[in-house]
């Protein structure tokens, strides 16, 4: 693919999974570099149909909410508020971490964990971390002195009617960046997930649907060889990296298509 924002390899290392931010185990990091390309290209999507401002960002599979929490720190100026729902306690439970990692308290907490953990073992990869944390609270600082970016999480199944709607109430999402589960890290849990990962993929964005906003934006990733479609949506573009697609979704609502 070719890269038309995140167009400079950076250093992304004080943001790695399981340095600072929490790792959930068994799973593989979202790159961080992917996140920001997949980013801009809603945000473009949502100036070109005339949306602008500060957007409402969720993602109804999280896992750890790694990847959320991270481009907060990138798009900290787009973002207006981080929701992240998942089937799992457990990967909630990393996510609740790795999200209040948006806020002071939970930045000085984390670091007294690594300090703790430096001061039993003595390793070289405390030591390293805790200059990460260093190198996250000036950026935390600086991100703060603008606005705060409130997060919330959830516990549901993305696939059964109505609970991504119960989770969310009444607040409208803007955008949609998920990377659904299929099968080789993750996968689908739930009495909803029979019939393979189209049909998963389609009571997904059924149940998103009712959630998005007008001018809303939905990116799933999945593998090349998972079909993203819906009667509910129009396609708006797709990028492919690696063993990985990204399908870019507007409602089909949108300049009425």
């Amino acid at each position: 693919m070719s890269y038309r924002f995140a167009t400079e390899r950076q250093d992304y290392t004080d943001y790695s999974s399981g340095r600072v931010f929490y790792n959930l185990p068994g799973h593989t990091a979202f790159p961080i570099r992917l996140g920001i390309e997949i980013f801009e290209r809603c945000m473009e999507l949502r100036r070109k149909n005339g949306a602008g401002g500060p957007v409402h960002l969720y993602d109804p599979c999280c896992g750890g909410a790694y990847h959320l929490a991270v481009l907060a720190y990138f798009e900290w100026d787009h973002i207006a508020a981080i929701t992240a729902s998942d089937i799992d306690p457990d990967s909630l439970s990393v996510a609740r971490r790795n999200l209040s990692l948006l806020s002071m308290e939970g930045l000085e907490q984390r670091t007294l964990e690594i300090q703790e953990m430096y001061a039993r073992y003595g390793k070289a990869s405390h030591r390293a971390a805790l200059e990460s944390a260093r190198v996250l609270k000036g950026s935390l600082e600086a991100n703060l002195r603008q606005h705060r970016i409130p997060v919330r999480h959830f516990q549901a199944d993305a696939l059964q009617p109505g609970a991504i709607a119960a989770g969310l109430g009444a607040e409208p999402v803007d955008m949609v960046i998920c990377d659904i589960p299929y099968g080789i890290k993750s996968s689908w849990l739930g009495e909803q997930a029979a019939g393979g990962d189209h049909a998963a993929v389609t009571r997904l964005l059924d149940n998103l649907a009712p959630v998005l906003s007008p001018q809303a934006v939905v990116a799933l990733a999945a593998t090349r060889e998972t079909r993203v479609e819906n009667a509910n949506y129009r396609r708006a573009g797709r990028l492919k990296l690696g063993h990985r697609q990204v399908t870019f979704l507007l409602p089909a609502s949108q300049h009425g298509h």
